[in-house]
């Protein structure tokens, strides 16, 4: 599906293009800002749009194919920027990153994805906002879009924090109420803290080379917008840093729990070992068949072997209770 927004510059107004054979026109005055978005386009609409717009073939290609490293590539007549969506659903834990693809040049910007993007609504109706109240070029819209994106990173982070936070609760607890996959939960919550760094910190080295970068396209004071931007994904990859790091913490702290009740079991089964040893070696002595021991003809000799026994066992199991091995 392809959707065509205009905003002319001078009136102010937006607009909607019903037909493409439109955008030539509105292309060439200078006046107009276009924005084309194609969402799950066929090989000939990104051609044509391509042909129209004068696109290099490279970059067409990175366009229709996905899992593109979010970059920026400077051409001739426009500029070709990979960007992610990030959205992220606690109950099946399931991370996603939808890949964007733009093309922009001095008065128009095309975006190219092959799901559904929710926020590109939101960053439609900033990008009105921003129009008549930051400027009317085309870094306005950029950065309408930009932040949009960008600001969906936030709530993916403040929930992976919840369940970091829940995670480090469990640590301590008793090894018998806690989960049984409880080492597969802090790896999964890691991988998926990997899995955001994984586009963030792309994208920081993205906007850090458009905020430095001399543009034509953009005015100075677009530019401090970019700043804007770069500065949330700073602070993005600093807490997915200082998380991930505490994740790792949290994974020996619980290694070392369950090393120290692995410890405990086997401390109490040493302390009965040794209790019946005890035992044995009683009755040991006096099974072996020596016609000169006097206890095997007495009258109370097996009562004294029992209670002999039980005695010896007992001031064990005394001991190994004053030690706190029980």
């Amino acid at each position: 599906m392809i959707t065509p927004v205009y905003f002319c510059k001078r009136t102010h107004e937006f607009g909607h293009v019903e037909n493409l054979d439109e955008v030539s026109d509105l292309l060439e005055d200078k006046d107009n800002l276009i924005w084309i978005d194609m969402n799950k386009p066929t090989p000939d609409e990104l051609n044509k749009i391509g042909e129209e717009f004068g696109f290099h073939p490279l970059a067409l290609e990175d366009a229709s194919g996905q899992h593109q490293r979010p970059k920026v590539d400077v051409y001739e007549n426009f500029y070709f920027v990979v960007f992610y969506s990030i959205s992220y659903e606690r109950e099946g834990n399931h991370f996603q990153a939808t890949e964007i693809d733009m093309f922009m040049g001095e008065n128009f910007l095309v975006t190219v994805h092959y799901s559904d993007v929710p926020a590109l609504k939101e960053a439609k109706k900033r990008w009105q906002s921003n129009a008549t109240e930051i400027n009317r070029d085309i870094g306005v819209l950029l950065y309408s879009l930009l932040d949009t994106l960008v600001d969906e990173c936030f709530p993916v982070l403040d929930t992976i924090i919840d369940e970091v936070e829940e995670l480090e609760e469990l640590i301590f607890e008793d090894g018998r109420s806690r989960r049984q996959n409880y080492t597969q939960n802090i790896l999964t919550v890691k991988r998926n803290l990997i899995n955001l760094r994984r586009v963030v910190a792309p994208e920081r080295d993205l906007l850090n080379v458009i905020t430095r970068h001399d543009s034509p396209i953009f005015s100075e004071k677009t530019n401090i917008y970019f700043q804007d931007v770069y500065d949330h994904l700073v602070r993005v990859t600093d807490t997915v840093d200082s998380y991930r790091d505490l994740l790792s913490g949290a994974l020996d702290a619980n290694l070392a729990v369950i090393s120290n009740d692995l410890n405990l079991v086997m401390r109490t089964l040493t302390a009965f070992s040794i209790i019946l040893m005890t035992d044995a070696l009683i009755a040991g002595i006096y099974g072996m068949n020596f016609s000169t021991m006097p206890e095997l003809t007495w009258q109370y000799g097996y009562p004294y072997c029992i209670i002999l026994m039980a005695v010896v066992s007992g001031l064990i199991w005394f001991y190994f209770k004053r030690k706190k091995w029980f």
